[in-house]
């Protein structure tokens, strides 16, 4: 008997599918080329199609356990006999169709999800826009919901525990990361019903913590932080709240809220840098870059932003360039760089940056 190897029930793998077909749906959907170049990206080789097929199968009884059909049990169900003995069937949340002699795979649009997959496909509703620089975040939210989803199963825990042994992570990561796992759950459960949450905020700046009431528009990811964006009813605008100093949130259930009218979480930020919340970011504007050789290979392989452009210069550097509003909220992030990224325009950027390096130096001076 042919063995198959029991990849399915490992998170990357189902992962990689799975945004796969997310990315291609706008453009009619995933062949079978794409969903087995996405397996090899994972796993260095190429599958059987008949895996391909297994993954999809595990994916969508994921969603929906009744997805391909099942016959109730003797005396579970109280039905006529004739009922009884009818498959019943769920709704494939990957489904598949037939164009020019090839299979394409593509997400449904349901507004009704399984309770098991209503945070996760709210988490995937968002991917496509929040691609980009947002990508690995995104799939690192999937890995934790699947890694919970799939813990019980043996195979699964068998990987996790090899892991271990070749393993080791450590550093630039929230401390308790499965506190946002629990909030972003929480957040996307509010947006669904339409319901206000009640947060504790740390002001960083003073140390104070607050309490807000916000009507939550939606989740950012920025440079890998998540954040969330909504209406602060104590200040009647909206707001951004960086996840990780939510010291406490609470869905106020007996609460409801109705969204701006025309509000589009991607319209509102695709061209701003960071998280501005004011209605008047300026106009867009280019701003250009020099990168020295070595960090210039961390531009090449990761998109800071969706608009960003890179040029070859000699020696190895690049020339960047970004399309974008709100420059401003880029200091801090260039000034992490050092003496590795130059900016080279516009010039009120360069004279901001130079201001912020001499306070920064006077600071050290007085010590």
């Amino acid at each position: 008997m042919t063995r198959y190897p029991r990849t399915g029930t490992q998170p990357e793998t189902l992962v990689k599918i799975l945004i796969t077909v997310i990315e291609k749906t706008p453009a009619g959907g995933a062949s079978m080329d794409d969903l087995l170049d996405a397996y090899a990206e994972i796993n260095d080789h190429r599958p059987s199609v008949r895996t391909i097929y297994r993954l999809i199968r595990r994916l969508n009884l994921f969603f929906d356990p009744l997805s391909y059909g099942e016959k109730p049990e003797p005396g579970e169900v109280n039905l006529p006999v004739e009922e009884a003995n009818e498959t019943v069937k769920g709704e494939k949340t990957i489904c598949s169709s037939r164009r020019n002699h090839k299979t394409y795979y593509t997400i449904r649009n349901k507004k009704n999800v399984p309770s098991t997959g209503d945070a996760t496909m709210l988490v995937l509703s968002m991917y496509p826009q929040l691609r980009g620089t947002m990508k690995s975040s995104i799939e690192a939210a999937m890995h934790s919901i699947f890694r919970n989803s799939l813990s019980g199963l043996s195979t699964f825990a068998g990987i996790l525990s090899e892991l271990e042994h070749v393993v080791y992570v450590s550093g630039a990561f929230p401390a308790n990361p499965m506190k946002s796992d629990v909030m972003i759950r929480k957040i996307l459960l509010a947006i669904k019903e339409k319901k206000r949450v009640r947060i504790s905020y740390l002001r960083t700046y003073d140390g104070t913590v607050t309490e807000r009431q916000v009507e939550p528009h939606g989740l950012l990811c920025r440079l890998n932080n998540w954040y969330l964006t909504g209406r602060c009813t104590m200040q009647n605008q909206r707001r951004v709240f960086l996840l990780l100093n939510i010291q406490n949130l609470t869905v106020l259930e007996n609460s409801s809220y109705s969204m701006p009218p025309g509000f589009s979480l991607k319209e509102t930020y695709q061209d701003v840098w960071g998280t501005w919340t004011e209605d008047d970011c300026g106009e867009m504007e280019t701003v250009r870059l020099e990168v020295c050789a070595g960090p210039a290979e961390r531009f090449r392989r990761n998109l800071f932003h969706e608009s960003q452009q890179v040029r070859e210069l000699s020696d190895g550097r690049l020339e960047v360039s970004y399309r974008l509003n709100g420059a401003q909220e880029m200091i801090s992030w260039l000034m992490s760089w050092g003496d590795a990224v130059i900016v080279l325009e516009p010039t009120w950027l360069r004279e901001q940056l130079l201001d912020r390096l001499q306070e920064i130096m006077n600071c050290y001076r007085q010590k």
